[in-house]
């Protein structure tokens, strides 16, 4: 045989069989974190299309909830694992730093994913230099605010507070002269650091430039003051030491007994449910910012664990996930905050209209380039966030000063911080 054409044939039958493979049926594990029942519907026509893009791969989807951290570590344990979880921007860290997670810029070219994502948004999902997740939906803490204008005009309140500093003075005004609360700020929240976000909105450090723990200083521990003294007088719910502020407070506001919500456009889903006549009538406005004037926020991502026998197609889907298409697509469903470049241009993020989440959608939607937690979490996280929330419940409740509660704090974190 001739030669070229013996090359020829081999060249084909290469290709042929390279075909074959690449076209062999593949199983993806996806599991995401508190999204069902209520997103279903999103999800599941999302992995619909994605299938019909992909007609090789098949998607199968589990919803975890409080188990997603514990399953996960077990699954890898046990020597399987999801091909694309759904992580907070502290999971992703802790995951990546315990060698959990792949590169995903080994998986999708590093101009693509600069392409398609905020610039802080993949910084949110970097580790050592590597970027760990597909950015994914998120979230403002300041974002808007939205009000009951009832509660203001009968506290007689004709000037939206700005500032943070104008927030805490207006929480005593309205519990005075109305007997509901201004707003619940988040003091405790549970397996999350609040207090670090107040300190980053004034403009105070968080570390030194050692990378110690450095949130101790007098003027750390006048802005806790500030909200001691509040709590201590009546003027925030008793049970910001035991739940968490955001369910406090859509609770409270859709039964007129808390005037404002500052966060993102989410709490006015949860008004619209329970109380559709207030839901009618609630103002929305940029949210009062520290003197700092930044926001802060949070991300969820989609990562590729590294025991994912399927890497290459489970990057596919996580990209398709959080393309710009599909993550307007999501915030068409609920107000989230996407994160990627495309999103600041389209027209639903253009403030307008009456309704609250309309509008609330158009201040805040595209703003995804803010999305920052203002600090950058520790390995071992969960056990330093204890310390600093016992230590600010201890404040509130007077078992230790301001200032104590804080250096006992830091003493902590320095000691265990890896």
């Amino acid at each position: 045989m001739n030669p070229k054409n013996a090359a020829r044939l081999f060249a084909l039958g290469l290709s042929l069989t390279l075909g074959t493979a690449a076209a062999a049926p593949v199983e993806l594990q996806f599991w995401t974190w508190y999204l069902s029942p209520k997103f279903d519907g999103y999800i599941k026509s999302t992995i619909d299309a994605f299938q019909k893009a992909n007609p090789d791969i098949t998607v199968k989807w589990f919803d975890k909830q409080d188990s997603m951290v514990q399953d996960f570590i077990s699954s890898v344990n046990l020597g399987g694992s999801p091909d694309v979880l759904n992580l907070n921007i502290d999971e992703t860290a802790k995951a990546a730093q315990n060698g959990f997670l792949r590169d995903v810029g080994a998986l999708s070219t590093p101009a693509l994913l600069n392409a398609t994502y905020y610039p802080q948004s993949i910084k949110n999902f970097t580790t050592d230099g590597k970027v760990y997740g597909y950015p994914w939906y998120g979230w403002l803490n300041e974002g808007v605010m939205l009000y009951n204008p009832d509660l203001f005009k009968k506290a007689g309140v004709t000037q939206i507070p700005r500032t943070t500093s104008e927030l805490l003075t207006l929480a005593k005004t309205i519990k005075d002269k109305t007997g509901a609360y201004a707003w619940v700020p988040a003091l405790k929240d549970p397996n999350t650091a609040s207090f670090l976000g107040y300190f980053y909105s004034e403009g105070l450090p968080i570390y030194d430039a050692a990378g110690k723990a450095a949130f101790n200083t007098p003027k750390h521990a006048a802005l806790l003051q500030q909200y001691v003294t509040l709590y201590k007088g009546g003027y925030i719910p008793e049970d910001v030491v035991r739940r968490e502020a955001f369910q406090i407070a859509t609770e409270l506001y859709a039964q007129n007994q808390v005037a404002l919500i500052v966060g993102g456009p989410q709490a006015l889903t949860r008004i619209k449910d329970t109380n559709p006549a207030l839901y009618a009538k609630t103002a929305v406005t940029h949210a009062p910012l520290g003197s700092a004037g930044v926001q802060t926020g949070g991300s969820m991502d989609l990562v590729i664990p590294t025991a994912s026998k399927h890497p290459a197609e489970a990057a596919k889907l996580a990209a398709f996930f959080t393309n710009n298409a599909s993550q307007i697509a999501f915030a068409k469903v609920v107000p989230v905050v996407p994160t990627t470049r495309a999103a600041q241009s389209n027209a639903m993020f253009r403030a307008g209209g009456s309704d609250p989440i309309a509008k609330a959608t158009g201040l805040v939607g595209a703003s995804g380039r803010y999305i920052n937690p203002g600090y950058k979490a520790p390995a071992n996280s969960d056990a330093l966030y204890k310390s600093l929330n016992d230590n600010v419940e201890a404040a509130l409740l007077g078992k230790k000063t301001a200032q104590a509660a804080l250096d006992d704090t830091v003493a902590y974190w320095n000691a265990n911080m890896k």
